[in-house]
């Protein structure tokens, strides 16, 4: 232990005497160590992370192997494997035997900020979520204040209560005390709290942060995703109204696979009470997946990005470690008299390998203490960078042991790999060379460690910049892409009246009143709806039954949206046969529907539509029945990675039994920002508790729905920035030092008539051809791994010839510039100096 203790005090004695070699060393090191350690807690707070409560290894989710369910039930609401209905909810509650809790949550809508929350009279926007009464005992969450809903919560009779959240107790309430027993309405019911949830707990769903929970009701305004009866039932009874997620824990003596198996039972026995299938194997079978980390489609959404980037920042690490070792190399040389004293005193070599291993340790100790620094504030940025889309995401992204853990090892292993080589280069060195200070006789083996190492960090960096590359011209391809129709002066926002009970007609009534009004502004140049927030990869969809044409295509799903009248217009979308939706289409009207192109080529083929019906859905049901008055050029609303789909537009006055939440777009004169005020004005003088939801811009929309392509561009180009600065570093010290070791022969050249212009390019020459080495190798890298990022390239190969020149012409042109001070510096050399060198 004091042997450790006096290599430790040495190391910091040899590094305080070099300040700008420690400076440099650990700050490449805090940026290498921190930028993984940043990633690495994005991917320990969405892949690895379980949820804040009691013995989540207990915690199960139900799912079902198909997304095709049973046709007899119909739908109603989320098509995903992990929806059930409350009725299912009660028969796994009811019947099973190897869960001690059964408990089931639905957002109370399908877009964020999904709950009217009235506050003393100010209306708000928040994520609200329905549960059954035993959702907080279940999970095992023990309230911060008050107490959690319970089954007595549940009943139609019962007293309507509400447990908030810590975030939204400090945003809206600035964690008020008495917040307990306090009222508000939501969507215009009034409700108390009576808890406030701890601070590490978002909800179930990792990535959306809840602010509001309540007890299941079967009221209108509270209905999740439909404001209208599901078949005249209730949320209580209707079967085919399938949007619950459902959980459970396990008793301690019950398997996964033994649940699994009796629960299977219980849901064939649902499904077949009232079905009699033609086939056994058309009976969905039950899942019981693990749900320690709660119910998350973030997995699935940031598996590859996240790996993408973790695979980023472990290059940039490399070539920080590289960096590093090439740096102690040449500081080795430096020490070589030193060393050499050490071992003619008696030292032995693994002694001097130990104390120079020391130092390294002791850099990169460093270097991850400040590199936690420089998480902290990369988790920040990163976490602000991806939530600026259109589906904001929160996360706890604080330190846990995990992530301390990582860090060290870390920090560890790069003081120790990378540390090594150098300290044995060093402890080799010519006793006897040394003692004489001849250099030129010194072992080479450093030197062309140094060189590999220089072109490895050349070819790292290629790599690097050529991603940044594709990733910069996806962006620019993303952005160019013509959506078919004009961005420009467009202002969005949406409103959802049904949570202030609006529906049906009266519903249809008030939209026409608000578009009215927008559209007596000054500076409105039109104003139309759309049924979803645009680019958000929301959209209705459904088959489609042609009638009169000649083609027989097969059952194929068509998108379709409710608009508002002159919207083609108004989102200057070409016409290119018919007309537009017009204010004369009414409920009372013959139903009509404008098409785009593809809808037209995919079942009329060359054939004309006009005059054409069509039913969508597959109920022959005369209400769903359009005549095509329109052709319109295609557009893109739903999502920008996406390709030409065959679409259908009706107009909202003829769906009034499918109308819930509409979003706006006013076109103006100028700037569309600057409506904003007037526009809320108006509407709040129609309805003063109507909150605006999902303000923008259309081009603030667009930009956020390119949050992925804009995060890998700026990190990728910031990363292979970074790596070719230490890349240049790294040269640039070779190259140094081999100027220092061929001052004689530079001087010898010289007095044998060399000019010093000869002397530049030789030296520029050699660190080119390391340059050039490190960029044939990178280039070779790159084919092969840019394939493994195809998936997310648009507008331009993986291999795109262009990217590659370019970005190793920018190499080349950087390294030269980086070779230019070490051969300036050459060709000054004084022969007679040089030939007394050594």
């Amino acid at each position: 232990m004091n042997t450790i203790l006096q290599d430790l005090r040495y190391a910091i004695r040899m590094l305080a005497k070099s300040p700008g070699f420690a400076a440099i060393a650990v700050l490449t090191l805090a940026l290498g160590i921190g930028a993984n350690t940043a990633i690495f807690s994005l991917i320990d707070a969405v892949m690895l992370k379980s949820l804040p409560v009691k013995n989540p290894q207990q915690l199960v989710l139900m799912a079902w192997d198909t997304n095709k369910w049973p046709g007899h039930f119909g739908q109603t609401g989320n098509d995903s494997k992990f929806s059930f209905s409350y009725p299912a909810f009660e028969e796994f509650r009811a019947h099973n035997q190897s869960l001690s809790s059964v408990f089931a949550f639905v957002p109370l809508g399908f877009t964020p900020q999904n709950t009217t929350v009235s506050v003393n009279g100010e209306p708000s926007l928040a994520n609200g979520m329905m549960v059954t009464g035993n959702y907080f005992s279940g999970l095992g969450v023990t309230p911060l204040l008050g107490r959690a809903i319970t089954d007595a919560d549940e009943p139609a009779g019962a007293a309507r209560v509400a447990v908030i959240s810590y975030v939204y107790w400090t945003r809206q309430f600035a964690r008020d005390p008495t917040i307990v027993g306090k009222g508000v309405a939501l969507n215009g019911i009034p409700f108390t709290i009576v808890g406030v949830t701890p601070p590490e707990f978002y909800g179930a769903q990792p990535g959306t942060a809840q602010d509001i929970w309540i007890a299941f009701d079967d009221k209108t305004n509270l209905r999740p995703w439909s404001s209208e009866p599901y078949n005249g039932s209730s949320v209580f009874t209707a079967k085919d109204w399938i949007c619950l997620n459902i959980m459970g824990r396990l008793k301690p003596s019950t398997t996964r696979t033994q649940a699994e198996a009796e629960l299977d039972t219980i849901f064939h026995n649902m499904l077949t009470a009232d079905w009699k299938p033609e086939k056994p194997d058309l009976v969905p079978h039950f899942q019981l997946l693990a749900a320690s980390q709660g119910v998350s489609g973030l997995r699935d959404d940031f598996d590859k990005p996240l790996s993408v980037l973790m695979w980023t920042v472990g290059l940039v690490l490399l070539i920080a470690c590289a960096n590093l070792a090439t740096l102690l190399l040449a500081r080795a040389t430096g020490r070589k008299k030193e060393i050499s004293v050490r071992l003619a005193m008696g030292a032995s070599r693994s002694r001097v390998v130990r104390q120079l291993l020391t130092e390294s340790i002791l850099l990169s100790a460093i270097g991850g203490v400040l590199g936690l620094l420089v998480a902290n504030w990369g988790t920040e940025a990163l976490l602000a960078l991806i939530s600026s889309g259109v589906n904001p995401i929160a996360l706890d992204v604080r330190p846990d042991p995990q992530i301390l853990l990582f860090t060290v090892v870390a920090s560890a292993l790069t003081g120790i790999l990378f540390g090594i080589a150098p300290a044995f280069s060093a402890a080799k060195v010519d006793l006897a060379s040394a003692m004489r200070e001849a250099a030129s006789n010194i072992s080479g083996g450093g030197n062309r460690l140094g060189k590999s190492l220089v072109v490895a960090q050349v070819a790292a960096s290629l790599v690097l910049m050529i991603g940044a590359g594709l990733y910069i011209r996806t962006l620019q391809n993303m952005q160019k892409k013509n959506l078919g129709f004009n961005q420009n002066n467009l202002l969005l926002f949406g409103l959802d009246p049904t949570r202030k009970d609006y529906h049906g007609e009266r519903l249809v009534n008030l939209f026409t009143q608000v578009r009215d009004q927008i559209q007596a502004l000054p500076g409105v140049k039109a104003v139309t709806l759309y049924e979803f927030a645009p680019l958000t990869g929301w959209s209705s969809n459904t088959t489609v039954k042609i009638e009169g044409s000649s083609l027989k295509v097969d059952e194929k799903m068509v998108r379709f949206g409710t608009v508002g009248p002159d919207f083609f217009a108004t989102m200057q979308v070409p016409v290119v046969l018919g007309r537009d939706i017009l204010n004369s289409d009414t409920t009372n009207s013959p139903k009509s529907a404008v098409v785009n192109q593809t809808f037209v080529k995919t079942f009329f083929g060359d054939e004309n539509p006009m005059g054409h019906y069509f039913t969508l859905g597959r109920e022959s049901n005369h209400t769903l029945r359009f005549e095509i008055v329109g052709v319109i050029k295609d557009l893109e609303l739903t999502d920008l990675h996406d390709k030409p789909r065959p679409k259908a537009f009706i107009p909202y006055t003829q769906a009034p039994e499918r109308l819930n939440a509409m979003y706006f777009e006013v076109r103006s004169a100028g700037d569309p920002a600057a409506l904003l005020s007037e526009v809320r004005d108006a509407i709040h003088q129609i309805e003063p508790d109507l909150p605006l939801m999902n303000v923008k811009t259309q081009i603030e929309q667009t930009s956020a729905a390119l949050t992925q392509e804009h995060l890998f561009a700026r990190l990728s180009t910031f990363f292979g920035l970074v790596a070719l600065s230490l890349a240049c570093i790294g040269l640039y010290g070779t190259m140094a030092y081999s100027v220092t070791r061929k001052t004689h022969e530079i001087g010898i050249r010289m007095a044998l008539g060399a000019k010093p212009a000869d002397v530049l390019g030789m030296i520029i020459m050699q660190g080119l051809q390391l340059a050039m080495l490190g960029v044939v190798i990178g280039i070779a890298a790159g084919f092969g791994l840019t394939r493994l990022i195809g998936g997310m390239m648009y507008g331009v190969s993986p291999n795109d010839p262009m990217t590659f020149v370019t970005v190793s012409v920018l190499l080349i042109v950087v390294a030269s510039l980086a070779c230019f001070i070490p051969a300036r510096r050459a060709m000054r050399v004084d022969p007679l100096i040089a030939l007394r060198y050594e």
